[in-house]
């Protein structure tokens, strides 16, 4: 049984004041304020470690005050809000900000916004909007040094560099294909560019689209820039950065908080992109792992135009539509992609979806099924009776729905 109101304003009262009595803010010159009892820490580095630390904002929670009240139910019920103010007079100046309803959504929308923009790399490749809204992902490379990075052994040492060696792992590779918007032939000598991307680069992109059945890494098109050789730094990949290691300390006489800045953050030297080397659309192809350890030891890249063909992985949707695949069937996949010619402009997919909606046991699917979305074509090469897959199941379809009907009439 719930406290009556005139307890819960009493220990609400009660609450208000000891937080008070215990309460002690410290101004600084920057105008933020901290909330921590001084006399509470006695040794100086934990009062340091208090000290450092600024209380967040808070905010008035209707639940602390009756259980199982909600901010969006006090922004809907104008009668809750009066009932509050009658009998909790000052439950919104104990913190002293109150958001409820829409506003805390916004406000959080925005500290996630900022908070994105204070971690993007100062080295991060940015692709402009007309790449981004295609679905294109940055990738970065350097060019490999002729006479220095070729061969057998050269490559093995860009791969695993030694534990005095300053460079980092790098997967050698070439880029090469032809691209008619650029008036690049492929049967050019000087199309074929030797290439060595940073391990990390290619490890981030394996760990997001390389695990599954329907591997989807060497079906997506990036945005390719290539540094100079020698502009190849460890600081330009890094992703978790050095700490500000600003230390703050309280004059016991003054009382006036005391900030001792730290050495200054490393950053990372400048390097400039090969002319005519930006953002080049390209396909990842011949990739090559080690057989024990998936090392990556090869990946070459080819160059991508509008309407080149492209491999789209296949996803099934609306499974549960199908009386054979919701009750444990499967589709056993003959072709997992499907070769498609993409517009220019147009997003480029990361997979086609296959409609599964009143598959039975034993049914062939074939290529009417995929739903291709708008600016995407199948390649006119692919056979207009492709298959897709059969339906296996142990039950399904016809013959479960003819039991379900001669058991009800049984019933009866």
């Amino acid at each position: 049984m719930a406290p009556s109101p005139q307890i819960q304003m009493l220990c609400h009262t009660a609450r208000a004041a000891l937080s008070q009595s215990r309460r002690r803010t410290i101004h600084t010159s920057s105008s933020a304020y901290l909330t921590r009892d001084v006399h509470q820490v006695h040794r100086p580095q934990q009062r340091r470690h208090y000290l450092a630390t600024p209380t967040p904002p808070l905010y008035a929670q209707p639940h602390k005050y009756v259980t199982g009240v909600t901010p969006d139910q006090m922004a809907e019920s104008q009668a809750m809000r009066d009932w509050y103010a009658a009998n909790f007079k000052d439950w919104q100046d104990e913190p002293d900000k109150i958001i409820i309803g829409e506003e805390t959504k916004e406000e959080e929308a925005k500290a996630e916004e900022a908070a994105a923009e204070e971690e993007v790399h100062p080295s991060a490749i940015i692709l402009p909007k007309h790449l981004t809204d295609r679905n294109i992902r940055p990738l970065v490379g350097y060019l490999r040094t002729p006479g220095h990075e070729e061969g057998s052994r050269n490559c093995f040492k860009l791969r695993n560099p030694g534990v005095n060696d300053p460079n980092f792992p790098l997967v050698p590779g070439i880029l090469h294909g032809s691209d008619p918007t650029q008036n690049i032939v492929s049967v050019d000598s000087s199309s074929k560019i030797m290439i060595k991307t940073p391990w990390f680069e290619v490890q981030r992109e394996l760990d997001r689209y390389y695990h599954g059945i329907n591997g989807s890494f060497e079906n997506r098109v990036y945005a390719l820039t290539v540094f100079p050789s020698d502009e190849a730094h460890l600081d330009h990949h890094r992703s978790r950065h050095p700490k500000d290691k600003t230390t703050y300390a309280i004059d016991d006489e003054t009382t006036e908080l005391i900030t001792t800045p730290g050495p200054p953050l490393p950053t990372p030297p400048p390097r400039t992109p090969v002319e005519g080397m930006e953002n080049i659309l390209v396909l990842c192809t011949d990739l090559q792992m080690h057989p024990v350890a998936h090392a990556t030891y090869c990946l070459n890249y080819i160059r991508y135009h509008p309407n080149k063909p492209i491999s789209i992985p296949i996803k099934t949707v609306n499974e549960e539509e199908s009386p054979t695949l919701k009750r444990g069937g499967f589709l056993m996949f003959v072709n997992k992609f499907v070769e498609c010619l993409v517009e220019e402009g147009a997003p480029i997919p990361e997979y086609i979806e296959l409609e599964c909606t009143g598959l039975k046991q034993k049914e062939v699917v074939r290529r009417d099924r995929l739903l291709v979305p708008e600016g995407v074509t199948i390649h006119p090469r692919v056979a207009e009776d492709y298959l897709m897959g059969t339906v296996f199941g142990v039950r399904g379809g016809e013959e479960v729905e003819g039991e379900e009907a001669e058991g009800g009439e049984e019933k009866k």
